[in-house]
């Protein structure tokens, strides 16, 4: 049967876009953890908030700055604000194993595996993108291809590595722009989730969220505005944020307690109820391999039948008849007649 090969155009579709590979590889996704719908849409609705009002604030009042200025503005307040989060995240999660029972605290370490992984793919993602650029720029100012040779040495020399280097270029101007939307993705799924600390456990991140929005309130207040709006309003937009995640943190542990029964204590081994602690899997035994069964001997076929010895009476099977179309079988010896007795009297009393 012939299959069709997939074509480059059908893997390219295929392939994940950066958002969605930066949000599975850096957004919490342990499979066992608590996911409230209606958590997740209230943090939904208030990140498109915060974009809306934003945006109208950028439209309602002039810029202070000019726009390239505030976008890599923006970028840093990620930057920071990862950094933010990683050192909290690093602190809370010492803090948080330490202060839980031995027979949790195996648990919650093999969990740091989603920290990590959002951690590594934020670094190497930053790593590929300075790195790229530092080789651009280094390509760019003729400080790794000697120009001036290739051009003594023939204009065909010269044409054929200047087509190379411009497809080079383009290939990795396009790889850089895919790496850095990814890493930039990466870096704001990881800052809502707090570095998927909620792997670990569901309470971690309502309790650092409070703590790093209020630092980037402090380093947004501390630079200069970006817009020419008045102090009160640019006050009450810098407070929106820090006033709402804290206010649906403390909601989230409210509901995490009163609904699904998830504690502090819980959390910790040392109150109540302890969690259950998940033993490693089995390991897989092979199934155990029998010896072949003996091979059975043949059955002996059956006793030929006996012969009859000569001029032992027997007797003899007649020849078919015309038209008869089978042979009689054996014909058997009559059957015997057994004496008849005379019938009663007219008058006896038998003779009804």
């Amino acid at each position: 049967m012939h299959t069709r090969q997939p074509t480059l155009s059908s893997r390219l579709r295929a392939a994940p876009s950066p958002l969605a590979a930066a949000a599975a590889l850096a957004a919490a996704s342990r499979p066992d953890r608590v996911g409230d719908p209606v958590v997740q849409r209230l943090q939904s609705g208030r990140t498109w908030a915060g974009v809306a009002a934003s945006a109208g604030l950028l439209f309602a009042y002039p810029l202070a700055e000019s726009g390239e200025d505030i976008l890599l503005g923006k970028v840093m307040d990620v930057v920071v604000g990862c950094g933010i989060a990683l050192v909290a995240g690093l602190i809370t999660l010492s803090v948080f194993i330490g202060m839980a029972r031995p027979s949790l605290r195996g648990v919650y370490v093999r969990r740091l595996t989603g920290p990590g992984t959002a951690l590594g793919v934020i670094a190497l993602g930053a790593g590929v993108c300075g790195g790229g650029v530092l080789l651009g720029v280094k390509l760019l100012h003729a400080e790794i291809i000697p120009w001036a040779d290739l051009r003594d040495a023939g204009f065909l020399a010269w044409l054929a590595s200047f087509l190379v280097f411009v497809i080079v270029m383009l290939i990795g101007g396009i790889v850089l722009a895919v790496v850095a939307v990814f890493t930039l993705a990466a870096g704001v799924f990881a800052l809502n989730s707090c570095f998927r600390v909620g792997d670990v456990h569901d309470l971690l991140p309502a309790l650092i969220s409070p703590f790093l929005v209020w630092a980037l309130f402090a380093l947004s207040y501390s630079d200069g505005p970006e817009v020419a709006a008045p102090p009160l309003v640019r006050l009450a937009f810098l407070l929106g944020g820090p006033l709402s995640v804290t206010a649906l943190s403390v909601w989230e542990i409210r509901r995490l307690r009163h609904r699904y029964g998830v504690t502090m204590g819980s959390a910790l081994g040392r109150g109540g109820i302890p969690e259950p602690t998940y033993a490693p899997e089995p390991t897989y035994v092979p199934e155990p391999t029998y010896a072949p069964e003996p091979a059975q001997a043949p059955v002996s076929g059956y006793a030929p039948a006996p012969t009859y010895a000569p001029g032992a009476p027997h007797f003899p099977v007649p020849p078919a008849l015309p038209g008869q179309t089978h042979l009689p079988g054996q014909t058997y010896a009559p059957v015997p007649q057994y004496p008849s007795y005379p019938s009663p009297a007219p008058n006896s009393p038998y003779s009804r």
